[in-house]
């Protein structure tokens, strides 16, 4: 697995851990999607960018409107540990997604 597939995998596996522990029953869904991406990234056997590609695609469908997984945020009437959880999850989201994006993946 080359190096930027596997940093998507270990992001993902890192946000399911937060979405496992802090996640609503609402994001059973992306939950599930998250499991058939480390899945896909585990047994595919094609390019980097035909990985890439196809993990975009199965990306976007965790965010089909306003319940979706671009949209979640941890709550918790501690804001240190609204804080603790809410950093790195906006931090994962943003790098899985500044990947999946970039100009070479794209076309």
């Amino acid at each position: 697995m080359d190096s930027k597939t596997a940093r998507l995998k270990e992001m993902y596996l890192e946000l399911l851990r937060i979405l496992e522990k802090y996640g609503p029953v609402e994001m059973s869904t992306q939950i599930l999607t998250i499991k058939e991406i480390l899945i896909y990234l585990d047994t595919a056997n094609e390019s980097e960018n035909a990985m890439i590609k196809q993990v975009f695609e199965m990306h976007k469908s965790m965010s089909p409107g306003k319940s979706g997984l671009a949209e979640f945020h941890f709550w918790d009437n501690d804001f240190e540990k609204r804080s603790r959880v809410n950093k790195p999850l906006g931090e994962l989201k943003q790098e899985i997604w500044d990947i999946l994006v970039s100009e070479e993946y794209i076309y």
